[in-house]
């Protein structure tokens, strides 16, 4: 139930995905039938037969079957046929404990995540008294997909299932009056916190680079992350002082425009749930996925989470905690057995992804670290083809050598493998590149997965600036596009235009376009420059209102060409 259901202000943000109804309206599945179903398939310990495992299966089907068949009653009942025996330990664990699942790479640990909510749910807890955390977006769908596909839609869309970050906003959009947070408040993406950064380094220090915004905001983000809030003494002891006046700048800019950034959502909800511990009330169970990632902060949001009843399950690997550079602490999985006297662990070590030399050469390197947290991994698979080391002296002889293990191993199988049997594994997108012109030489086809996404290619942000400002020449883009590519309109000439703006109190357009008329002081190269950009932007404009959906729509496109016009002249070919 929801605690503060009928105490909510009447001015509080609704987000229907996070209400709570008492009645289940679904044509799934229902709450009853998933626990009946959940406890066939997961029962406790000491409710399973003494006898062998062909007595259990039977079992099983006939509890299973006095309920009636059920399309979810296969996959459900193979799943749990497919546990091993420590991840079905750790699945059906009392639910009164705290319990630490240290699952290596390929020990199936999501399986066992998913299977635990099973089971917390056939103990009779609610589903939106259940919090489970993840890291990505991509891996809290699909884990809600799996979930539904057992115990139905219905029931999964009822979790509290996330990434800190939305779970966070969840809280806030709905109490977050009660720490006095702005109703309608908005999230400020990556480029929308750059854009703040870079507005207030220029009040700062006006000759600052737009090259300097990338590395405030990651230290900004690394202050936040360590719960160091702007005017604390703490800063110094990470920064300068004048870097100091930028963090606290920048959240004054914020909370002017009514902005939380992504490090906002996790600090304000922890002031939330420290003054108001009843919002979370209800919370019978806390899951963490990839533990070993957490930061400060949202370690002490799990502990608020799970402040009620203390029951905590996360699943982590200290080895695979490759995220220090983003604040994540690795320690917080001893940390929380000291804050949690009685913590259980319990160890997942069959591997089912790798070959045994592989899992071999792996445990080798890490088992360096005389710090590291023991554990064994045991191979599901056989021993395979023994790893091969090559030293190479730059990635061009890298990528050749790629390259030449491809083509011999082509010519060795008779022509029976083809390139697209072949798969090339890199750490990095950036990487490709001598792969790719090594792979064009020797004349094998290849398509790239993954790499940049479409949106995030300089040359398409670029672009979709340049239409924003068509769109509204107000838009705080402006500058950043006024030498991109360059004009030669430099970080002075630039300071000058947003001075006049600021004192004059004038849109930066109109400040530009009285540079051109000569009332603000720049050199005749930069005033045709600056003309040369106000007619491409005006020309555009002019594309644009076509009229309909479509034409404007069409009118975006010819924009694009208008800037493709100027390449030869404006150094656009360079992207």
């Amino acid at each position: 139930m929801d605690p503060l259901r009928h105490n909510t202000s009447s001015q509080s943000v609704k987000d229907a995905s996070f209400e709570v109804e008492d009645v289940y309206e679904d044509d799934e599945l229902t709450l009853q039938q998933s626990n009946s179903l959940a406890q066939a398939v997961l029962p406790l310990p000491s409710q399973e037969p003494s006898g062998s495992a062909s007595s259990k299966r039977d079992d099983s089907k006939d509890e299973v079957g006095q309920h009636g068949p059920h399309r979810s009653s296969s996959p459900t009942h193979r799943l749990r046929l497919s546990l091993n025996e420590r991840q079905l330990r750790a699945v059906t664990f009392p639910l009164k404990s705290q319990l630490q699942i240290l699952a290596g790479p390929g020990t199936g640990k999501t399986k066992t995540l998913i299977s635990r909510v099973i089971f917390l749910l056939s103990q009779g807890v609610h589903p939106s008294n259940i919090i489970v955390t993840t890291f990505t977006v991509k891996a809290a769908n699909e884990m809600r997909e799996r979930i539904a596909a057992m115990v139905g839609p219905s029931v999964a869309s009822r979790l509290v299932l996330g990434t800190f970050h939305s779970i966070a906003r969840r809280y806030l959009l709905k109490y977050g009056h009660l720490i006095g947070l702005p109703t309608g408040f908005q999230i400020a993406d990556e480029t929308d916190a750059l854009h703040f950064i870079q507005s207030v380094l220029k009040e700062v220090n006006p000759e600052s680079d737009k090259n300097d915004c990338r590395h405030v905001r990651n230290l900004i983000s690394n202050l936040k992350s360590r719960s160091i809030p702007a005017g604390s003494h703490s800063v110094l002891e990470y920064t300068t002082p004048d870097m100091a006046q930028v963090y606290s700048l920048y959240q004054d800019k914020l909370a002017e425009a009514n902005f939380l950034d992504f490090d906002d959502l996790l600090l304000k909800c922890m002031e939330l749930l420290r003054a108001n511990p009843l919002v979370v009330s209800n919370i019978q169970a806390v899951l963490v996925d990839e533990f070993q990632d957490t930061n400060v902060v949202q370690y002490q949001l799990m502990k608020f989470f799970a402040a009620k009843r203390s029951n905590i399950t996360i699943v982590g690997d200290p080895d695979q905690s490759i995220y220090a550079f983003r604040a994540a602490e690795s320690t917080n999985l001893m940390r929380m057995r000291q804050d949690f006297e009685g913590t259980s662990v319990v160890s997942l070590e069959e591997n089912y992804r790798s070959s045994g030399h592989i899992l071999n050469a792996a445990l080798a390197v890490i088992k360096q670290d005389p710090e590291r947290i023991q554990k064994t991994v045991l191979p599901n698979h056989d021993e395979g083809h023994m790893p091969v080391f090559f030293p190479a002296r730059n990635t061009y002889m890298e990528a050749r050598h790629i390259v030449k293990e491809v083509q011999r191993l082509i010519d060795l199988s008779c022509g029976m493998l083809k390139p697209h049997d072949f798969a090339i594994l890199v750490r990095s997108a950036r990487l490709t590149r001598p792969i790719e012109s090594e792979l064009t030489k020797a004349g094998i086809d290849y398509r790239i997965v993954g790499g940049f996404r479409f949106w995030e290619r300089e040359e398409i942000k670029l672009l979709v600036s340049y239409l924003v400002v068509v769109k509204s020449r107000r838009s705080p883009v402006l500058l950043d596009i006024l030498n991109s590519p360059r004009r030669g309109i430099g970080s002075v000439m630039q300071a000058a235009i947003l001075n006049h703006a600021n004192a004059y109190q004038v849109p930066i357009w109109t400040a530009i376009e009285r540079a051109i008329d000569g009332q603000v002081r720049v050199n005749a190269k930069v005033r045709a420059s600056l003309k040369q950009f106000v007619n491409m932007i005006t020309e555009a404009e002019k594309i644009r209102y076509v009229g309909g959906t479509m034409g404007e729509r069409c009118g975006f496109e010819g924009a694009c060409s208008v800037f493709l016009c100027h390449a030869g002249r404006s150094g656009f070919a360079r992207y």
